[in-house]
């Protein structure tokens, strides 16, 4: 087996803003998996608040990277039992390395990665398109350009509440809260309770990690759930957000790629937890790897790529929301030429 790396600078169409900073790109590697006549495609993005730099990520790419291609492998589990242990601080990379492999697996088979998952394509969510934290003027703006059904409201501490009730009138989209872990305790509730009648179907990550146990399931809305995403990173993590959250956001970056999205899905489900797919800034490479699984959740964001002004690959598109899937084998996606 051979592995690549090749990295590209991600441009967006608009500044980003969340709680924990603002961005124009984002530079990201795609990884390449070569084995017999077939190749296999994976991703991973360097965001600054996870840790991450391109320095770090070629480092342990370089680490791993004699010991990876030597091993004998047929299934893409068998590659992530051997990398894992050898990558548990660098997920990113292990998501990029497990996703190329899944794609190979499916190009060598001729069959696309969720026909060997036996997954059933006939329902899939529809994706929400994500609205920087920003002025009402700016936020506005993108909404009217985007015009997507479901909006992702990036917030920047409670005080943005005046700031939703306001875009409330600019659009009958629904909407989903993210919070990025900027509200507080104290008035978590108070807050919660003012998004109702805002037609608005899940608060994601309002508390930073450690405070969790403020949130009380008893008083939450069945119809308004609140998802972990930052305090739900891997499969061990779910079972501990159970007690205080009613779903978890799904990364393939965060958590290590599709093998073990599988297992943190057959957990939050045996837990009586809703699932919510996500994605970082990701090209076409990553989208396309996420969206193999988009009908196994109940919500999902997979609009990564189509934040982006210079998409380096093609594959799954998403077009207002709606996921088209390429009939290629493996993740049916490919860098540009």
């Amino acid at each position: 087996m051979k592995l690549d790396l090749f990295s590209y600078r991600l441009e967006l169409k608009d500044t980003f803003t969340i709680s924990h900073g603002s961005y124009q790109y984002r530079d990201t590697f795609i990884l390449k998996i070569t084995k017999n006549e077939y190749y296999g495609l994976g991703e991973a993005t360097i965001i600054p608040y996870f840790g991450l730099s391109p320095e770090k990520l070629k480092s342990a790419f370089e680490r791993v990277k004699e010991a990876l291609s030597k091993f004998k492998w047929e299934h893409p589990l068998e590659l992530y039992q051997k990398a894992e242990p050898l990558l548990k601080e660098d997920r990113f990379l292990l998501s990029a390395i497990d996703c190329a492999a899944w794609d190979w697996f499916g190009k060598s088979r001729k069959a696309t990665v969720r026909e060997l998952l036996g997954i059933d394509s006939s329902h899939v969510p529809v994706s929400s398109y994500t609205i920087g934290h920003g002025s009402l003027e700016e936020m506005t703006r993108k909404i009217q350009w985007a015009n997507w059904p479901i909006f992702k409201i990036k917030t920047a501490s409670r005080k943005d509440l005046d700031l939703i009730h306001q875009l409330r009138k600019e659009t009958n989209a629904i909407f989903r809260i993210d919070a990025n872990c900027s509200w507080d305790a104290q008035h978590l509730y108070r807050d919660y309770e003012a998004l109702k009648d805002l037609n608005i179907d899940l608060l994601e990550q309002p508390l930073p990690m450690g405070q969790e146990t403020a949130q009380q399931k008893k008083w939450h809305n069945p119809e308004l759930p609140i998802i972990a995403d930052e305090s739900c990173s891997e499969a061990s993590d779910v079972i501990k957000c159970q007690p205080w959250f009613d779903g978890i956001n799904i990364k393939l970056m965060k958590c290590g790629g599709i093998s073990q999205a599988l297992e943190m899905i057959k957990n939050a489900r045996s837990l009586n937890l809703k699932v919510m797919g996500g994605c970082m800034t990701e090209s076409s490479i990553g989208i396309s790897a996420m969206a193999q699984l988009s009908p196994l959740f109940d919500y999902i964001d997979l609009d990564g790529a189509a934040l982006l002004a210079n998409d380096p690959a093609t594959g799954v598109r998403v077009i207002n929301g709606v996921i088209h899937f390429s009939e290629e084998a493996g993740l049916g996606c490919s860098l540009n030429e």
